[in-house]
């Protein structure tokens, strides 16, 4: 496969995306505040259902990456590659780590 600019510009928006999408996660507790979902939902709930639940997060993910995107064209598959490569890394490294540094502390 030939990296072209525009894959290389649909792997860096897959990236940047999915990035935003879970930098609005961390910021949860902040966009709920003051309505009637603030004794719902929090980013801490969210981030312990996600942690019980790695595999079904991953594929819901996936789920919704390549459903939009499809994989009929090249950049939506770059795209959707790049998500991947963020939700995994966030599911899988970043989240525990957090969590075990904050057991720590």
């Amino acid at each position: 496969m030939t990296l072209t600019p525009t894959t290389k510009g649909a792997f860096l928006a897959g990236l940047g995306f999915w990035g935003l999408l879970w930098a609005a996660l961390f910021k949860l507790d902040d966009v709920v505040e003051g309505t009637m979902l603030q004794r719902r939902v929090s980013t801490e709930r969210c981030l312990q259902w996600i942690s019980r639940r790695r595999s079904t997060t991953l594929l819901g993910t996936e789920l919704c990456n390549y459903s939009v995107h499809g994989i009929s064209q090249i950049d939506g598959v770059v795209f959707a590659m790049a998500g991947t490569v963020v939700n995994a890394l966030m599911v899988l490294c970043v989240l525990p780590i957090r969590a075990l540094l904050k057991r720590r502390t």
